[in-house]
């Protein structure tokens, strides 16, 4: 019998072969219908409910366009079916619960003592991210438990990658080492694998400068209590002038550590006293992030406030006497610094003054210090550059005449040849023996080289209550310097090598104060040439890879008084950019580049992480509350929900009076103590004065336009004031 086909039975029909897909017909998918119907993945969700045909258009379906309503897909994209969507919105309720299962881990798992530290950190207000960092990188009671990869870099908020704007070749600081380490990227010094590259297995590079710790055998033997009426607890102080050589110390050089602590220990007061002592610990209050509340100067019970209060009736007592002495003049520099960050800095500005009338007096700017013994010369001569470099920073940034024309004749001595005039602070890192320097003389002596350069640009440009005197020959001049002073850096902070929060801040004020001068040479009505364009697109990019570079390696919750301005210059340029504000009188070349949709999510990104870095720095002084809030409220809403979604674990909600946030980022601004002319590094119209960027006069317009507001009831799109970007709509 025959068979047909394939030969797979008598009783089997022939198959017929399939005819040829009609033309035009690939685009279509699987699944088309006789009538030519697409069958899609997944519905939008109104034709769901209707159990309509839906054809999937983006962003309405025909069906939705027809009727007249809202058109909502639950799905990403065309692709997503509704079981895929359901599987990753599941996953990300996990993610969003893991930190809290974290943090339940760790009370379990924890000491009574540590269970109960995280417990006050829970009450005190802090986040459940800040609560497990703090956890894991030892913070809470300094622990030695971090294991070496707990914490090999932060992650940036809302974007992850570093953008591409500053992904250039010329970037230098792409090939350091610590970026190379924290991007666990190739070796690119030409060493064939990582074990040969310096730096390798550098815990410096490894792990955030906070989670280490001080190496001081002199701390365990002083009685530092003896010297304030403030407390008793020896422990809680040594732990306080840890924070203060730790965060302060290096980038203000008030006083020699090595001299102060050893009259601590013995009770001598030569070097040491009760007014620098608790000055010094009134300092470390804020920096001391086992203390609540410690931005807030103003409140009694604070440790803060009762150091400074007993630091403000001794020098009462010292300030009466006719001779001076060293301690006094070095616990005026402190007294300064605790005031400027306070938002007080004509208090600061007064204790300078003193400060520089009595150095006046004690000769100690002369060639011999005014004395004839070699150590106390030695201090002297410190001290002197430690108040020079302070006064320095201040009017520069002040945009004010400096207080003195010239530094001290005491020539400063090369680190390597004499460390012991600056002194080494040494660190040991969770888990590690290995004691790690951190090039202290070469910090400080950077530092006092760059401020005697601020010092003598100020002098020149500046003069009070007057526009300053900038030409381009003045400003080729001062950069030439700048650049002269930066290529001659030592090897510890070269830029392959940075890594330290110390090193990353002095190239920050490089970079800084190139793009301050070309600003300053612009509001002299100087047009940018191409040039010109070049050298501030330049400094723009390395500037922003060193931020986002001292965020990785360290994150912004540390005490930073310098770090928070360049947060605000940064966040108040990016801003500009993304509000189109920007032109020639901003200075910036950036200005003239398309904005492309990746470029303004790759500028959002740089604001959030700004606005990010002042909130955090708002935990430990007052000014940057201040700054915080003024960045925050020029922000546009959609914007603001997202800093706040990525400094808080849940998203903002109102409280029952209204408008007050639920996530601590709206507390008083306590404005009555605002006594400041410091200048916020923010782009104001042409023809507005130096004193409308004091921020004593934005917190006054600040509150004209909450009180206005509020009366009023008037709407963001129908105001037509903003007292800190005037040309801002």
């Amino acid at each position: 019998m025959e068979h047909e086909g394939d030969g797979s039975g008598p009783n089997k029909r022939r198959l017929v072969p399939l005819a040829p897909a009609p033309a035009g017909a690939s685009g279509r998918g699987v699944g088309t219908s006789s009538r030519g119907r697409r069958q899609v993945t997944a519905a939008c969700e109104a034709c769901r409910k209707r159990k309509s045909k839906c054809n999937a258009a983006r962003p309405k379906c025909d069906l939705c366009v027809r009727h007249g309503t809202d058109c909502r897909y639950a799905t990403t994209g065309p692709a997503e079916t509704h079981s895929q969507a359901l599987k990753r919105k599941h996953s990300e309720l996990q993610n969003r619960f893991t930190p809290y299962e974290e943090l339940f881990d760790l009370l379990k798992t924890k000491s009574e003592t540590e269970s109960l530290e995280i417990l006050r950190r829970i009450r005190s207000g802090n986040d459940v991210g800040s609560i497990i960092r703090h956890a894991k990188d030892g913070d809470l009671l300094i622990q030695l438990s971090l294991a070496p990869e707990a914490r090999r870099r932060y992650e940036f908020p809302y974007i992850s990658e570093m953008p591409a704007s500053i992904l250039v070749p010329d970037n230098l600081y792409l090939r350091s080492f610590v970026y190379e380490t924290t991007f666990r990227a190739p070796p690119s010094h030409g060493f064939a694998n990582d074990s040969h590259r310096e730096g390798y297995g550098d815990d410096r590079y490894l792990k955030p400068y906070h989670a280490a710790q001080l190496v001081e055998p002199n701390f365990s033997s002083i009685n530092i209590s003896r010297w304030t009426n403030v407390t008793s607890d020896d422990n809680l102080c040594r732990r306080l002038l840890n924070a203060y050589l730790y965060y302060q110390h290096p980038w203000t050089a008030a006083f020699h550590m090595d001299y102060f602590l050893k009259d601590m220990a013995r009770g001598r007061t030569r070097f040491c006293s009760s007014l620098l002592v608790n000055a010094v610990l009134a300092a470390a209050c804020q920096m001391s992030r086992e203390l609540p509340d410690r931005s807030k100067f103003w409140v009694p019970q604070t440790l803060g406030y009762q150091f400074s209060a007993e630091a403000k009736m001794l020098w009462e007592i010292e300030s009466q006497k006719t001779t001076s002495s060293l301690t006094t003049i070095q616990s005026a520099i402190v007294l300064s610094i605790v005031s400027i960050t306070a938002a007080m800095d004509k208090v600061g500005t007064s204790y300078l003054l003193q400060a520089f009338a009595m150095a006046t007096n004690m000769d100690i700017f002369s060639p011999t210090c005014g004395t004839d013994n070699e150590k106390m010369r030695r201090a002297r001569a410190f001290t002197a550059w430690g108040l020079f470099c302070w006064g320095a920073w201040q009017r520069f940034y002040f945009s004010r005449r400096p207080y003195v024309k010239d530094p001290p004749a005491y020539p400063l001595p090369d680190p390597l040849l004499d460390p012991k005039f600056y002194g080494e602070v040494w660190l040991r890192y969770p888990l590690s023996q290995t004691l790690f320097p951190t090039n202290l003389g070469c910090v400080i002596k950077a530092n006092l080289e760059l401020r005697a350069l601020m010092n003598d640009m100020a002098w020149e440009l500046f003069e009070d209550d007057k526009p300053p005197h900038m030409s381009v020959e003045k400003a080729l001049e001062c950069k030439s310097r700048l650049d002269a002073w930066f290529v001659n850096l030592p090897e510890p902070l070269m830029p392959t090598k940075i890594v330290l929060p110390d090193h990353i801040k002095i190239h920050l004020e490089y970079y800084g104060t190139i793009i301050s001068l070309v600003r300053l040479l612009v509001q002299s009505g100087t047009p940018l040439d191409l040039t010109w364009q070049n050298i501030i697109s330049h400094a723009e990019v390395r500037l922003e890879t060193l931020v986002r570079l001292y965020y990785l390696r360290h994150s912004f919750e540390s005490y930073d008084p310098l770090l928070m301005h360049w947060l605000m210059f940064l966040g108040d340029t990016i801003l500009l950019k993304l509000d189109g504000g920007l032109n020639s009188a901003g200075a910036l070349a950036a200005a003239t580049m398309p904005t492309t949709l990746a470029n303004s999510e790759s500028l959002r990104s740089t604001l959030i992480l700004c606005a990010k870095g002042l909130y955090d720095q708002s935990r430990n002084f007052h000014i940057a509350v201040l700054l915080y809030r003024l960045l925050r409220d020029r922000m546009k809403a959609n914007d603001v929900d997202l800093l706040r979604t990525h400094i808080f674990t849940s998203t903002s909600t109102s409280s029952s009076s209204g408008g007050s946030s639920a996530n601590g980022d709206d507390e008083p601004l306590m404005t009555q103590y605002v006594q400041a002319q410091w200048l916020a590094p923010i782009l104001t119209r042409e023809g507005d004065s130096t004193a409308q960027r004091t921020l004593d006069y934005l917190l006054r317009e600040y509150e004209k336009l909450s009180l206005d507001r509020n009366v009023e009831d008037v709407s963001e799109t129908s105001s037509s004031v903003d007292p800190v970007s005037p040309h801002r709509p």
